[in-house]
């Protein structure tokens, strides 16, 4: 049992390593600490994520707070939380790739070469990818919606005139 557990343990810190050694740079970018405080909408955060956070929290409380024995259940469920995490991002990537023609990269084998690399560099060719799709096809913007239906350049009517 220990050995199963940690086997699930290394395999989510060799993919989370490089999430977070890569991923992190898309969070803290100086772009992104200038958009702080201009960006917050209410309806980003769901449900689901204040229950996801909850568990999380309590999942490592658990492990700070329980003995030995006790200590392999929640280790266990986070590890199995990060590489379905992991598993996701790879899987909307791997699709966004298959997606693609032949004519949308600059050499003759790009996509059998991003394949080759998805499926045998899994962790850090993921995040190589992504570079390189936003850099080649970047994400549009999000729109903010306007939920009332109101004029354009109409004020709400809290707003001071």
């Amino acid at each position: 049992m220990e050995g199963f557990v940690l086997l699930i343990v290394l395999m989510a810190i060799v993919v989370g390593f490089p999430a977070l050694l890569f991923g992190l740079g898309r969070v803290i970018s100086l772009e992104s600490v200038r958009r702080i405080g201009h960006e917050f909408r209410p309806a980003q955060f769901k449900l689901w994520h204040l229950m996801a956070a909850v568990i999380v929290a309590a999942l490592v409380l658990q492990v700070f707070a329980a003995d030995y024995p006790a200590r392999l259940f929640p280790i266990t469920l986070l590890a199995l939380l990060v590489l379905a995490w992991f598993i996701r991002i790879w899987r909307r990537e791997f699709i966004f790739l298959m997606g693609l023609r032949d004519e949308d990269f600059p050499g003759r084998f790009d996509k059998l070469i991003w394949v080759f690399l998805l499926f045998v560099f899994t962790p850090i060719s993921l995040w190589f990818f992504r570079s390189y799709r936003l850099a080649h096809w970047p994400e549009p913007e999000p729109a903010l919606s306007d939920e009332f239906g109101s004029e354009p350049g109409a004020k709400p009517a809290t707003h001071p005139v």
